[in-house]
């Protein structure tokens, strides 16, 4: 079963990643590797590819961002 990719706008994936502990560079850099694209007309970061790319952080857990969608068993 295929699980549709999620996507976070702007002001979502800021307020999740502040909420984890990274800083305004932290963040721009986090959008700017992972996005944004097009959906829609609007600008739209691909929920997976911010989460796998600020789980990077070393002061967070690994299952502690948990952004995307979980996996179909």
């Amino acid at each position: 079963m295929n699980v549709p990719p999620r996507y976070l706008d702007r002001a979502t994936a800021v307020s999740l990643l502040a909420l984890q502990g990274f800083n305004t560079l932290d963040i721009e850099c986090i959008l700017d590797l992972t996005g944004p694209i097009l959906r829609q007309g609007a600008p739209v970061w691909p929920a997976a590819a911010v989460e796998r790319l600020a789980a990077r952080a070393w002061w967070l857990a690994p299952a502690e961002l948990g952004i995307a969608m979980p996996e179909a068993a």
